[in-house]
């Protein structure tokens, strides 16, 4: 390469740097970009294809203002998501702190279950993202503070486990005489029992349960509707049943509700300085939900066995039965007021 190449070289690259002024060289390198307002743009068109992609599958619930009170949301029971006030339920963060981008997708992509908020599997993750970026757009929190920090995950030592009956028993003793859940949901088993796993703990005994310990207790969110904690006997649990997930709204807690955030509240040492309640225990109380939402009945008991055959509609109801003596059959009846052939 002679001088002149080099030369034609140097000044073609010293005026595209200059031209495109994206570089900091105070300090004499060239590695550090300058914000040249590019991701700034980028936001603002992801934020756009947000807009479309929310008011083709959300506005009709959520509303056009974010607020919940879309044209449909007077027939849904709970009410949609007020994204102004920006209360997302069911995160992996602790209860009022706003939540992680994948939080926010997850609920859009899986759905609710026992809702109206169905799931958009179909969306891809780029308009997933868009979708994001738009619904923050309608709460100021989103400019006043950042999304929250994961939860700890802490040690599983029922992970192993093949049957996890220890785990199980654990979060029904913790379930009832340390959380008190019963409080809010209901209690699965009686206060005597309740009481005598208190002993067991260390603790003094309750003086007195509510009458309809074994129904949930409505109370008011942060919206001022009344809503009812599931019982896991029977209700749905809107974001899924597994122990993984169950960890996660536990320990999280659930924001806008009564359910507040256990992690870093499961330790308890007794006078002797033992650890009576830990916060292992997290995964106990998982576990023992999951296993009350197993025991549930099945809906159908018995499988559904399709019809055979087509079978006739009588225009004037049931015909008499008639005389089978001789080999005939109701189905080889004058078919008159009977229209053949016909299958559902």
């Amino acid at each position: 390469m002679n001088r002149s190449t080099r030369s034609s070289i140097f000044i073609t690259t010293s005026l595209l740097f200059s031209a495109v002024g994206c570089y900091d060289q105070a300090d004499g390198e060239f590695a550090r970009l300058k914000d040249d307002g590019s991701d700034r743009l980028l936001h603002t068109r992801l934020v756009a294809e947000g807009k479309v992609a929310y008011e083709t599958h959300c506005i009709g619930c959520h509303g056009e203002n974010g607020d919940g009170n879309g044209k449909a949301a007077i027939f849904l029971n709970p009410k949609p998501r007020n994204f102004k006030l920006a209360n997302y339920k069911f995160t992996s963060v602790k209860s009022g702190q706003l939540p992680l981008d994948e939080d926010m997708k997850r609920t859009i992509r899986q759905g609710l279950k026992g809702n109206s908020m169905p799931a958009f599997g179909q969306l891809s993750d780029h308009t997933l993202d868009a979708l994001v970026a738009y619904l923050k757009t309608f709460s100021p929190r989103w400019e006043e503070a950042d999304a929250g920090q994961p939860i700890p995950v802490v040690d599983d030592e029922y992970r192993y486990d093949d049957d996890r009956v220890a785990a199980i028993k654990r979060g029904e003793v913790i379930y009832h005489a340390y959380a008190s859940c019963w409080s809010c949901h209901p209690a699965y088993v009686d206060g005597e029992t309740i009481n005598q796993y208190r002993r067991d703990l260390g603790f003094p005994e309750f003086i007195a349960f509510r009458d309809d310990m074994h129904l949930g207790v409505g109370k008011d969110n942060v919206e001022g509707q009344l809503i009812y904690p599931p019982d896991f006997l029977r209700d749905y649990v809107r974001a899924g049943a597994d122990a993984k997930t169950l960890y996660r709204s536990i320990a999280g807690g659930i924001s806008g509700t009564a359910m507040p955030t256990w992690v870093g509240s499961m330790a308890y040492e007794n006078e002797d300085g033992e650890k009576v309640v830990k916060e292992e225990d997290l995964w106990a109380m998982a576990y023992y939900v999951e296993e009350l939402i197993r025991q549930r009945p099945k809906k159908l008991d018995d499988p559904v066995e399709p019809r055979d055959r087509p079978r006739p509609i009588y225009l004037h109801g049931e015909p008499p039965k008639q005389d089978t003596s001789d080999d005939t059959t109701a189905d080889d009846a004058d078919d008159s007021e009977v229209i053949d052939d016909i299958e559902f």
